[in-house]
């Protein structure tokens, strides 16, 4: 219930968005076939495809398999909250944060970690991929309205990446001390080889296809038909997955969005926008950074926070080749901070910390990141 509700609201308040900029800028009965080009069709594609992965994953249990993984190379317990997380991280899903938090919490509990870090690390490290992972629509939305190659968009996003992971590491090796005894469960290390395959050469298919220069709409369905294969898939449950895929709330609120971009490209929007910055003498940078991190946090959905700011942003991206990448830091921020996104919301209550505890452990990670962003659009 609440998944559908925050979705129909934000769905509807881009919607309205876009009736308004749709009157504001004069938009033309007659640009209406403008707004489904390829660039439309081809990010709606993407988005679909990504969910009936992740929703394969799901079905086919990658989750326990993960699981299987990490006890087997356990040493260091603390790794049991850092590595679960990440790689779950890779598969965007609504509450993703939720898969990883009981053995998050039986991890940090053993090891006497406060209950306010136990989230953080559950949190954190679930949504550092957010910000350099193609299968986040956000990402692949963000680097279309800028046009940018999705390759280049994610090459630069590692940086932001490469830092969420080392702030994680640098907290957890602080505020947890490590088990004493440090031993690994006894395994023979082919089973560990044969998990290592098992749970994640989907993964590894689809960067290995992505540095290949292979489009990911490809790729994509060529890990989809191998999952389909390789798990046996029935017919009626493939159908099943496809009509989810298609017929879901994610794919609504990016209908919505690319429409909206489609209305503001084909109106006198930006230059309106433009023209209001102008005159006010607003820095170039302000708008970039607030816009889409104010649309993030009072939506809780990233791809809704670059989806719909972005557009009216794309004149002054012309101007700053940092702005993109500025504009969905911001939004991710505002997404993290957001308690409205449900990763927040949910294991907020399942840790059952207050939210005095929550600001307190992720406000100054997530500030980091963001000075970065801005004094490379600076510099």
């Amino acid at each position: 219930m609440l998944k559908s509700s925050k979705i129909v609201g934000t769905t509807f308040f881009i919607f309205t968005l876009a009736i308004i900029f749709s009157v504001l800028g004069k938009f033309q009965v007659s640009s209406i076939p403008k707004l489904f080009d390829y660039s439309f069709f081809n990010l709606l594609t993407l988005v679909i495809l990504v969910q009936a992965v992740t929703q394969t994953f799901k079905v086919n249990q990658y989750d326990k398999k993960v699981l299987k993984l990490v006890s087997s190379i356990s040493g260091d317990i603390r790794y049991s909250m850092v590595v679960p997380p990440i790689i779950f991280g890779l598969l965007p899903m609504p509450a993703g944060a939720m898969l990883t938090a009981e053995l998050t919490r039986t991890a940090g509990e053993s090891l006497g970690a406060r209950k306010k870090w136990i989230f953080f690390f559950n949190y954190w490290f679930r949504h550092v991929c957010e910000f350099s992972w193609p299968l986040y629509g956000a990402l692949i939305l963000a680097a279309g309205i800028a046009g940018i190659p999705l390759k280049n968009f994610i090459l630069a996003t590692l940086l932001y990446f490469t830092i969420a992971v080392i702030i994680g590491l640098v907290l957890i090796f602080v505020k947890v001390k490590p088990n004493g005894n440090k031993e690994r469960i006894k395994i023979q290390p082919k089973e560990i080889l044969l998990n290592l395959l098992s749970a994640l050469t989907p993964v590894i298919l689809i960067i290995v296809m992505i540095f290949l220069k292979i489009d990911l709409k490809y790729s994509l369905l060529i890990v989809l038909a191998l999952l389909f294969l390789l798990e046996k898939t029935r017919l009626s449950d493939i159908l099943k997955t496809l009509k989810l895929s298609v017929f879901s709330d994610i794919t609504l609120i990016v209908l919505v969005v690319l429409l909206f971009k489609g209305i503001v490209e084909n109106t006198d929007t930006l230059n309106a926008f433009a023209r209001f910055l102008t005159s006010h003498k607003v820095p170039q940078i302000i708008p970039v950074i607030i816009l889409p991190m104010i649309m993030a946090f009072l939506t809780g959905i990233t791809s809704a926070g670059i989806g719909s700011t972005a557009p009216i942003l794309q004149g002054l991206f012309a101007l700053n080749p940092a702005f993109p990448y500025l504009a969905y830091i911001s939004a991710i921020t505002g997404v993290l901070i957001s308690p409205f996104h449900l990763c927040f919301i949910t294991t907020k209550e399942y840790f059952k910390v207050s939210f005095k505890e929550v600001y307190a452990t992720i406000t100054v990670p997530i500030l980091l990141i963001q000075l970065v962003a801005i004094l490379k659009a600076l510099l």
